[in-house]
């Protein structure tokens, strides 16, 4: 035997999925050294990172059998498990579903099978008490089963923290290393490995023999006293390498849809189906991180490795939902995703422990559901048996219980402001929507498991798990891994080995990102000449992008005391990376680019007197309380910075929050999940502020400003741009960007087509696009057509960007996303105004400049008035109603005290194209008689350009209410298109 070229341990686990993981984790009970072998980069590769989370109660599996054993064992120790390493784990209890006689049934059968298999708080509930515990379930419900032990996890953490934990006891994780072979070793290649481990110094724990050589896709040999078999769906693979009791393994794949934390409290109950002759049906499930999970269904397939998505799939999965809950459908999902399940192809039960032809060879095999629930049972069963095995001594240093760190999200206001005095890092959040910050992407990257692709940092984190999916924060990200450890996103994989980031970086990036806002020392020079934050002030403004600074300049030209407060290091928003131009000619008369409109608008706040504005950088507002009844009427809007966590008091604030971009889990998009899938403002942020091409031949989905844009920066920095689909019958951005961005360099615009599929495993390598019905706006079956390319650039819809909006309490439009405001730009809440994007999408930074200026001087006039006028304020007021034509209005309302300026500008988009248009503005009085009170006309109304009316403040608080439609020679109708403009620019 080779010596040179093989390494020697006690154990080697082939995987490092939830199973073993937790075998790894219960060896470090003893006195053994481990080594684990992972094909992928990264723990959970598999089966445990694509699961529904649930811990089962144990009523399920039949009685004596394995899965009943440890299930039912599991279930018990998650608890303490969950105490000792500190993963999410939330017991919600679980029901089972019944909507016929054959279903109620089944659940009757459940019920005494889980009396057979030793579980308790298994009882049966009737309809009324099922709807009574979940008011959103189906009125078909028949009645039920309640498991009171039920409960959800986080399965990556499961398994991540039980590797962390072997691994600091010192079992080594060594990934990317696909076992290809497994030899017995003969007692002379044994003595020859015991003789090699003694002079590398190993301390002998045991008298076993070596008895078997692992081989590794990577040229690595493994001499091995035992070895654990817990390779997911290869372990049928593993196992017949070794004993000739053959297993075979079938790989079923199960799809799933997410939707985003808004659903996450329609149901607490993790909800079944009952089984009956047409199936098992899918789960509901709320997830630990405030999730709605649905799914999976059950495909049986021969592919071990392909976990794409199907359109059939997910559209199985929605329609099967809805017979627990009605309202399932595709709206406010963030993504899908598929798992393999390892299912034995020869019966239905776990094979677990030693074949009796392989000593000292331990299968974890066909561990399907519920694997995740045994896992913790199981591990301890094979840990006990391997150290019997191995007659090895219980390890006195053992520490169960694992260092844990609190996450920022999870953190109240004096624990953050602890944090960050600790660390400035702290106070930089990088994810807004996961609440993410840079202090803790750190301690992952400097983990005692290494981080190999963005993926494993976003699992490791929750980073890039939000609604955005990484839109906002991926770009930052990748500097901070380039920062700490030397990759440089063209050889940052995204998941898989082979799937880099982009296709291209600087030559230098690795010693510019030095210089990136974010280093450790950076931040902490931001953090020592960082103003103290404001205690209290007149106006909070809250964004500092087109809208934002425009709203504390006008706040403070009117008296008020103004804190800005910006997430960024330097203001401008999404202005500092559009290097295009067409900024800036109706607020200065003069053709700009974004960063030239953003310095102006900047400019002009350093211009006041530096008491009149504190720009708080670097700061992210968390939440705001709004003053109810509180006696001195101050919002608290809670900020976390480089001087730790504050609240900045406040007699009015203006939320300018600005937007962020539809990601590609809201369209359902059916495949594989490679790297090579960008939103437009994300590729934006790589190409234009670092240096990096996203692609090399891209396909651009939707026609938004943002993706027309982009289209045109690709093809000038040398990519290729297949062509720009988009769903609806007609662009959805600017008329002229079509033409200067398109037009003018021969890209195609296809119209009524859309991208339905993904390929590819690391990189994409195609999409496939299908037609689309304009009058129904569905896919046309039949029509797929496969377009190679390696990125695909999603310029699909702006939404508002509102998550703080809702601590306040503020009212939200359907249509807008945004806040519902009245002719001040006040929202339902007293005091708190809203502008820019944040209230509805612009096409041009010059009109959300325009709407900050009248927040902020609504802001201030509110500020400075007594608090008794505050309170008393009547807001009698005249709704303001879209009718024929037209898909939204903004303001709702006009407060009926009059206007500031006088006039009303009456914001609108129209639902189709109309050639000729003329918009009608009319009133209503209180006998229902309609009265025009204005009329304007125009050349043409597209739904992708806004649409502005000025209109007499008086003339419209006369009525009882207000309505605006349109006139004109127009399409066909059809669905209402979604507005695409980038955050306060256009081109």
């Amino acid at each position: 035997m080779d010596t040179e070229s093989f390494l020697t341990t006690d154990v080697a686990i082939v995987g490092a999925g939830v199973a073993g993981a937790c075998v790894a984790r219960e060896l470090a009970r003893w006195q053994v050294h481990v080594t684990v072998l992972e094909a992928g980069n990264d723990v959970a590769c598999g089966a445990t990172r694509a699961n529904s989370g649930i811990v089962h109660a144990g009523y399920d599996p039949a009685p004596g059998t394995l899965k009943a054993r440890f299930n039912a064992r599991g279930s018990q120790l998650f608890s303490r498990w969950a105490d000792e390493l500190g993963f999410s784990y939330h017991r919600n209890g679980s029901m089972v579903l019944a909507f016929s006689d054959e279903e109620l049934a089944a659940v009757r059968q459940l019920i005494e099978r889980a009396a057979r298999n030793g579980i308790e708080g298994v009882r049966e509930l009737d309809a009324a008490a099922v709807r009574a515990l979940e008011p959103s379930v189906s009125p078909h419900v028949r009645g039920g089963l309640l498991a009171e032990t039920g409960a959800v996890c986080d399965p990556y953490e499961v398994a991540l923290f039980a590797a962390e934990q072997a691994a600091l006891h010192g079992a080594a994780f060594l990934f990317e290393q696909k076992v290809t072979a497994l030899d017995r070793l003969t007692p002379e290649d044994s003595a020859e490995a015991e003789r090699v481990a003694e002079q590398r110094g190993q301390v002998r724990r045991s008298a076993a023999p070596y008895r078997y050589r692992v081989s590794t896709a990577g040229g690595l040999a493994v001499a091995a006293r035992a070895v654990v078999n817990a390779a997911g769906v290869f372990s049928d693979e593993i196992n017949n390498m070794a004993s000739a009791c053959k297993l075979r393994i079938v790989a079923r794949r199960g799809e799933y849809c997410l939707y985003d934390t808004d659903k996450g409290s329609v149901f607490s109950h993790t909800m079944f189906q009952a089984p009956s002759s047409a199936g098992k049906g899918v789960l509901v499930t709320p997830t630990v991180h405030g999730n709605l999970l649905v799914g999976p269904n059950a495909v049986d397939q021969a592919d071990k490795i392909d976990a794409s998505t199907t359109a059939e799939g997910l559209r199985f999965v929605l329609d099967a939902a809805r017979k627990t809950w009605p309202e399932a459908n595709d709206r406010g999902l963030i993504t899908n995703f598929a798992g393999l399940r390892a299912s034995n192809a020869e019966g239905c039960d776990f094979v677990i422990g030693q074949p009796d032809d392989a000593p000292g060879f331990f299968n974890v095999a066909c561990f399907d559901s519920p694997g995740l629930t045994s896992a913790p049972a199981v591990g301890e069963h094979i840990a006990g048996e391997v150290a019997a095995l191995l007659d090895v001594r219980i390890n006195d240093s053992f520490c169960a219980q694992r260092t844990v760190f609190k996450a920022f999200a999870n953190m109240d206001e004096a624990e953050r402001a602890a944090a960050v005095a600790r660390d400035a890092r702290w106070g930089h959040v990088v994810c807004r929507c996961c609440q993410v910050t840079e202090a803790e992407l750190v301690a992952a990257l400097r983990g005692p498991l290494p981080v190999l692709s963005l993926d494993a940092l976003k699992w490791r984190t929750r980073a890039m798990m939000g609604r955005c999916h990484g839109g906002f924060c991926s770009p930052e990200i990748a500097k901070i891994v380039a920062r700490e450890t030397g990759v440089t996103p063209d050889r940052l994989d995204k998941r898989l080995s082979g799937s880099p980031v982009v296709a291209s970086a600087r030559s230098d990036y690795a010693s510019v990102v030095q210089s990136f806002e974010g280093a450790e020392a950076a931040s902490a020079a931001r953090a020592e000449r960082a103003p103290a934050m404001a205690q209290e002030c007149d106006v909070a403004v809250v964004g500092g992008g087109a809208a934002g600074i425009a709203a504390a300049h006008a706040a403070s030209m009117r008296g008020a005391r103004v804190v800005l407060i910006d997430r960024e290091a330097k203001l401008g928003g999404i202005l500092k990376q559009c290097v295009h131009n067409g900024f800036g000619l109706h607020r200065f008369g003069v053709e700009l680019t974004g960063p030239e409109y953003a310095q102006r608008e900047t400019d002009q706040l350093a211009l006041l007197d530096a008491s009149g504005v504190c720009v708080l950088r670097d700061a992210t507002a968390m939440s705001i309380d709004a003053p109810r009844e509180r006696a001195d009427g101050l919002f608290s809007v809670h900020v976390v910075g480089p001087r730790g966590a504050h609240a900045v008091r406040a007699r009015a604030v203006v939320l300018a929050t600005g937007s962020r971009e539809r990601g590609l889990g809201a369209l359902n998009v059916a495949g594989s999940r490679p790297s090579g899938v960008f939103s437009a403002g994300s590729a934006q942020n790589f190409m234009n502020l670092q240096g990096c091409l996203p692609g090399k031949r891209a396909v651009i989905l939707g026609s938004g400003d943002i993706g027309l844009i982009m289209a045109r920066r690709l093809v000038s920095q040398g990519a290729e741009v297949a062509g720009v689909y988009e769903l609806m019958p007609h662009p959805s951005g600017l008329r002229r960007n079509v033409v200067q961005c398109l037009d003018d360099f021969g890209i195609p615009l296809f119209l009524s087509r859309t991208v339905t599929r993904l390929e590819g495993e690391g990189r994409l390598s195609a999409v496939y696009v299908s037609d689309v019905d304009p009058d129904t706006v569905q896919v046309i079956p039949g029509t797929e057509q496969r377009v190679a390319c390696d990125t695909l650039l999603l310029s699909v819809g702006l939404l508002p960007e509102n998550e703080l909006a809702r601590t306040a309490g503020v009212e939200l439009d359907a249509v807008t996303g945004g806040a519902r405001v009245d002719s001040r730009l006040e929202t339902n809440v007293a005091g708190l105004f809203s502008c820019g994007n944040a209230l509805h999408v612009h096409d041009l930074a010059d009109h959300a400049s325009a709407e900050g200026d009248l927040a902020g001087a609504s802001a201030a006039a509110y500020a400075l008035s007594k608090i008794e006028a505050r309170r008393e304020r009547r807001r009698a007021s005249v709704p303001v109603l879209a009718a024929q034509g037209v898909r939204y209005v903004v303001p709702h309302a006009v407060d009926a005290t009059g206007s500031p300026s006088g006039n009303v500008a009456i914001s609108l988009r129209v639902s189709r194209s109309v050639r000729n248009p003329r918009f009608v503005v009319e009133g209503v009085d209180a006998q229902g008689r309609v009265h025009t009170v204005k009329r304007a006309k125009t050349m043409v109304a597209v739904p992708a350009e806004m649409v502005q009316i000025p209109v007499s403040a008086a003339e419209l608080v006369r009525w009882e209410s207000v309505r605006v439609r349109v006139e004109g020679a127009g399409d066909e109708d059809r669905a209402p298109s979604v507005p695409s403009m980038t955050g306060g620019g256009a081109d």
